[in-house]
């Protein structure tokens, strides 16, 4: 099996320019520490490499079905470990169209989140940090 172009990027420590060739125009990216899902090539590449510089690990699981890829990572962010579990989905051009990711456990995912907006807070809209109250 190959590796995802993505796991190889962040095995080889990359650029943001390598990154955003990987991603669609209009790429789609879920987190639970976002309250909205991330939207458009340069928004996710500047979260992505962000995610890189404030924790340490490496992927320890991969699984690819047609144009679907899983990937397990576990690291370290603060001195405690941290896990994620993501799904990829490529487009007709291999290029990532969608890209959701979970974490555990969660005491470490707020640590995550905590260094994830001291560096993003003047790029991502305050809006989707926080949580809007909706009626049924």
């Amino acid at each position: 099996m190959n590796k995802h172009a993505l796991r190889i990027f962040k095995e080889s420590s990359g650029n943001i320019n390598e990154l955003k060739n990987l991603l669609s125009e209009d790429v789609v990216f879920s987190s639970p520490i976002f309250t909205k899902p991330v939207e458009g090539k340069d928004l996710v590449a500047e979260v992505m490499m962000t995610s890189s510089s404030v924790r340490n690990g490496k992927f320890t699981h991969e699984f690819q079905q047609d144009n679907e890829t899983v990937l397990i990572w576990e690291g370290i962010i603060d001195g405690h470990k941290l896990i994620s579990f993501e799904l990829l989905i490529n487009d007709e051009q291999g290029k990532i169209k969608y890209r959701s990711v979970a974490f555990k456990p969660f005491p470490v995912v707020e640590l995550f989140r905590t260094a994830m907006y001291k560096q993003l807070k003047n790029i991502i809209p305050e809006d989707m940090w926080h949580l809007q109250q909706v009626e049924l």
